[in-house]
C-alpha cells in the first residue's frame, strides 16, 4: 500500500487569492451592517411586526417575533459580531 501525498498548495499566489476574497467578505459586512441598523432602526416595541418586517427578520435567521425585545437583542448581537468581524479584516 502506497502512501500517497495530496498537493496542497494554492492554484493562485495567496496574497491575490486573499485579497479578492478579503474585499469581497469586506463589503458583504459593510452592507450587512447597513441593513441591520436599518432594521434596528425601524423596530418599534410597541407596534405589532409586519410581515414585510418578518420576512427582513428571516433573512437574519430570527424566527421567533412574539417579544420584541427579544428581537432586539438578536439584532444587536448580530449587529456587534458583523463589526467586529469587519474590524478584523479592516482595522482602522
Amino acid at each position: 500500500m502506497q502512501n500517497k501525498s495530496i498537493d496542497t498548495s494554492p492554484l493562485v499566489p495567496a496574497g491575490l487569492e486573499l485579497k479578492g476574497i478579503n474585499e469581497e467578505k469586506i463589503h458583504y459586512l459593510e452592507a450587512r451592517i447597513i441593513r441591520l441598523g436599518e432594521i434596528c432602526n425601524e423596530l418599534n416595541p410597541y407596534q405589532a411586526i409586519s410581515d414585510d418586517f418578518k420576512r427582513s427578520l428571516r433573512e437574519f435567521n430570527i424566527l421567533e417575533f412574539e417579544d420584541p425585545f427579544k428581537i432586539t437583542n438578536a439584532l444587536l448581537i448580530l449587529l456587534e459580531d458583523t463589526i467586529d468581524e469587519l474590524h478584523i479584516l479592516k482595522p482602522l
